[in-house]
């Protein structure tokens, strides 16, 4: 292949001047992209359905991401070590008695204030440990290969615990497969050779095959070797920090292969569905949205993974996975990382070590509806700018690089769109009107009503009806834990109550589940004394100011309106060619690209999947001609692909 020496993209490492551009043939474009890291997000459906993992599997893996974490959340890891404990007792009880008290004493330091560093206690523990688990599965996994050889000549019996070996394994082969690929390949290849060892009964008699019990002990036996060299009694952590099954008696093992990281069992980072509905004040004015080129970019960039950096890029997590369509994702939930569903510890090793405070400190995820009026931003309040909120975002929370302005400004502009859900039972005083329901109306004087326990104020002292419900200060209400009894560390932003009602959980933590929750506390924490009838009429209240008009997308089919905003994204073409931003329309191109095959098999007639790809590999041919600096060629890639979506647009819903 020929090359040309021009400056490219380099996504992985933030934008970059790399050489050797490959010739942009369309042969080439996909290996080219994969190449220079273009495609380094995977190209996943847009709903992606748990993986189903035997429990101890799913167990280990997940107990390895805490054990990996800081801080490591210990209360998962004995969960996860007591699912491999009970395992094992079924397997053998005294096996399970023994892996039961090695973890005990590996972990007994933690509750020991003998003065050691607590670094260095944790570091130790969290390998023994780690040791320890990755051990019992191996052990695990090798009775169960032991039981499947007793078996024979039973087909039933030994194909069960033939399967369950086999499912075992999967706890280390996310890690295999980089580290020791042809070891991967060799035990992979010697369970499927031991599966079909077992023969078949044949049908009606005929064309059964024997148990060649000979070939199926000798590929179990394979399996069996190189499970017990580099997982048995003598594996060992490694002095790495980041612990994985390193198979390090291999032969072929690869110390220096880079083992991308993936997110444990049990992560949901879909997005809802039904979809909420966003409002932009300016769609909703009538405006054509490819008439406003800098929040194209910014709506762009919103969907886009590639403004932050690993590992949430390769994860495809972009500011739309918390905020789904400017909203709330109330189902995002990551172990060690979430509390509970919908909510995230942003200032965590996993996503950006070096801006870690080695604090769990999971947040609710904020609703970003009207978010010009709701400063301060951050749940204390820490940023007084949306601009340098979204800066820390992309920096200090997702580990991205430091952002174009440009790319900032088109961010800012696009959430400066968000509006509230329109809502007839609110005047513009944020006074309830007649259509309200009685209810409501005796919620409203109780909401205005100073209460001697708090100082004579009232709810609507901090979430000020004509002014969105807030008052943009920061109070300690004692919904905050403080480092000690009269420390001052416990304020936070006052929240506005504008279409609330569709963002539960509640609190900065997310800790209260209704919004009848949020009223109680306050009557239980300032003893307001409010009967059960005046909570309700309060609730009546609350969920009135923060409710709105359809919430919700009445369809579960958004293709059309995601393909719609495609060509939104790539309005802002001209606009970044003349502000002379290739990086920008590159980033632009390969976020159409991925997205597209992301949708595509949403599709409800499939006979256009190749129009899905060919409108991808456009996006793929406009990157590559940007990064050779070939404007025109760039410029007949986008007409294709306007001309090829506005051919097929009434089909591809």
């Amino acid at each position: 292949m020929r090359s040309n020496t021009r400056t490219i993209l380099d996504l992985r490492g933030g934008m970059s001047a790399r050489s050797d551009v490959t010739h942009r043939s369309r042969r080439v474009v996909g290996p080219l992209l994969a190449t220079i890291g273009l495609l380094g997000v995977a190209a996943e459906g847009h709903i992606i359905p748990p993986e189903k993992l035997h429990p101890v599997t799913a167990a280990y893996r997940e107990c390895t991401f805490v054990l990996n974490l800081v801080p490591v959340g210990w209360d998962l890891v004995q969960r996860n070590t007591a699912v491999i404990g009970d395992y094992l007792t079924r397997l053998d009880a005294a096996l399970g008695e023994r892996f039961r008290q090695r973890c005990q004493a590996a972990m007994a330091p933690l509750n020991e204030a003998d003065g050691a560093d607590p670094r260095r206690t944790r570091d130790s523990v969290r390998r023994a440990v780690f040791e320890i688990s990755t051990r019992a599965v191996a052990r695990a996994l090798l009775h169960r290969v032991e039981l499947a050889v007793d078996q024979v000549p039973d087909r039933i019996a030994a194909g069960r615990h033939l399967k369950e070996a086999r499912e075992l394994f999967r706890a280390f082969d996310d890690a295999l497969v980089h580290m020791d690929p042809a070891g991967y390949r060799e035990v992979g290849s010697a369970f499927l050779a031991a599966a079909h060892a077992m023969g078949s009964d044949g049908l009606l008699a005929l064309g059964g095959a024997p148990f060649d019990e000979v070939s199926f002990r000798d590929q179990l036996g394979r399996v069996a070797r190189y499970v017990r060299h580099n997982y048995g009694d003598s594996f060992r952590a490694g002095p790495e920090t980041r612990l994985l099954p390193r198979p390090t008696a291999s032969r072929t093992y690869d110390a220096d292969a880079h083992v991308p990281s993936g997110l444990p069992p049990g992560a949901n980072i879909n997005k809802q569905i039904p979809r909420p509905r966003q409002i932009l004040n300016m769609v909703a004015r009538g405006v054509n949205e490819l008439d406003t080129p800098l929040i194209a970019l910014g709506d762009m960039a919103f969907d886009s993974a590639f403004i932050f950096g690993e590992p949430a890029r390769s994860l495809s997590i972009s500011c739309n996975t918390c905020h789904n369509k400017s909203i709330t994702n109330p189902q995002f939930f990551v172990p060690g990382l979430s509390a509970r569903p919908g909510g995230i510890d942003v200032s965590s090793s996993f996503f950006a070590p070096h801006a870690n405070n080695a604090n769990f400190d999971p947040l609710d995820i904020p609703d970003l509806r009207g978010i010009r009026f709701t400063a301060p931003y951050g749940r204390n309040g820490r940023f007084a700018s949306l601009r340098e909120f979204t800066r820390n975002v992309i920096v200090n929370e997702f580990n991205g690089p430091e952002p174009d302005p440009l790319l900032l400004d088109g961010i800012i502009a696009y959430m400066n769109e968000f509006d509230f859900l329109t809502n007839p039972q609110l005047a513009p005083d944020g006074r309830l009107t007649p259509t309200a329901s009685p209810a409501a109306r005796r919620g409203e004087t109780i909401f205005h009503q100073p209460f001697e326990n708090m100082g004579g104020r009232s709810c609507a002292s901090c979430h000020v009806p004509s002014n969105h419900f807030l008052d943009g200060r920061r109070h300690d209400i004692g919904s905050v834990n403080g480092y000690e009894p009269s420390s001052r560390d416990r304020a936070l932003d006052t929240p506005t109550l504008l279409s609330a009602r569709y963002t539960a959980p509640y609190f900065h933590d997310g800790r209260l589940p209704t919004l009848r929750a949020v009223n109680e506390w306050f009557n239980d924490r300032y003893g307001l004394g409010l009967t059960n009838n005046q909570l309700g009429d309060l609730t009546a209240y609350v969920e009135t100011v923060s409710g709105g008009v359809d919430a919700y997308e009445d369809t579960v089919q958004y293709l059309d309106a995601e393909l719609e905003e495609f060509s939104f994204f790539l309005s802002a073409y001209e606009f970044l060619q003349d502000k002379k931003k290739p990086r920008l329309a590159e980033m632009t191109f390969q976020t159409i690209a991925i997205e597209l095959r992301n949708h595509k098999w949403e599709l409800q007639d499939l006979a256009y999947l190749s129009v899905m790809d060919e409108l991808a590999g456009h996006m793929d041919e406009a990157t590559v001609a940007s990064l050779a600096g070939n404007l025109a060629e760039v410029a007949r890639q986008i007409r294709a692909y306007r001309a090829l979506f506005a051919k097929n647009v009434e089909n591809l819903k």
